[in-house]
């Protein structure tokens, strides 16, 4: 389909639609979302594309905000604002205000004395009062809020991949031993329920918190000595612990809630053996 096709299409459903042909200037700078900052030069990195009636007859620049005064706006550090330049604005219209040279994101206000307020959006700011000495100049009213996600550092990704390999290593260690355990007792592994008995042990002595289910799929893949006559089946661990309630609590809690004996005997050889 051509793209004069598609529009063709669109229009027959009644889908309005609109092409972002309008650039719009995206600005080095950050605009402080706390105490008034300097914007020094404003320096132009990029540009976004929206669409005309987005943008309308003022222009539009895109600045990053920087601070928390505006958190309760949803403004958060990095995000995007479109600034409208030239508009006047009105009262609850989130401006660009520089004071002094210096520029800050804030809610424009008049109160009923005609006093003109900038407002932040989070209770540990003050309101700024704008008076007479004041060198004001608003530069521009917040038309978007663009969230940006932020890009993480090469450490960042590192530390996240270091500590899924160190789990992952973590788990295939304490499953290796759990096999290793299970080949030395495997006289005590006698029933079902002696799973569920070892996925009480890894989780509450070795700090395992894979589900019941993803155990299941390890213990079955465990590589025990032939003739080992007990392995693990898939849903035997689950329905064992949906079928002794007292398997959801710590396994020291098991004696008093009602596990039997050659359990609390398996779990103790477990405990010592992994």
């Amino acid at each position: 389909m051509t793209a004069e096709e598609s529009l063709a299409w669109l229009d027959s459903k009644g889908i309005r639609y609109e092409v972002c042909d309008m650039p719009v200037p995206v600005v080095g700078n950050k605009v402080n979302c706390g105490t008034p900052l300097d914007m020094g030069d404003l320096m132009i990195e990029e540009y976004n594309y929206l669409p005309k009636s987005a943008v309308g007859l003022h222009p539009v620049i895109d600045v990053p905000a920087k601070g928390d005064s505006m958190i309760e706006a949803d403004i958060h550090e990095n995000d995007w604002l479109g600034l409208r330049l030239g508009v006047i604005p009105s009262d609850g219209d989130i401006v660009m205000a520089g004071i002094d040279g210096d520029f800050t994101a804030k809610v424009f206000f008049v109160d009923s004395q005609n006093r003109k307020w900038l407002l932040p959006k989070n209770k540990d700011y003050d309101p700024i009062l704008l008076t007479e000495q004041s060198n004001v100049k608003i530069s521009g009213v917040v038309n978007h809020i663009t969230k940006k996600a932020p890009r993480l550092s090469h450490n960042e990704c590192m530390a996240i991949l270091n500590r899924s390999l160190a789990k992952k290593q973590q788990e295939d260690d304490v499953m290796l031993r759990l096999g290793r355990a299970a080949s030395k007792g495997s006289l005590l592994f006698w029933a079902a329920s002696a799973w569920a008995v070892a996925y009480g042990v890894l989780r509450d002595c070795f700090g395992y918190d894979d589900s019941v289910s993803d155990f299941e799929r390890k213990a079955c893949s465990l590589v025990l000595p032939e003739g080992f006559e007990h392995v693990c089946t898939s849903g035997k661990v689950q329905r064992t612990i949906s079928y002794h309630p007292y398997m959801r609590l710590h396994i020291d809690k098991w004696k008093e809630n009602g596990a039997s004996a050659r359990e609390i005997v398996l779990m103790e050889f477990l405990k010592k053996n992994i």
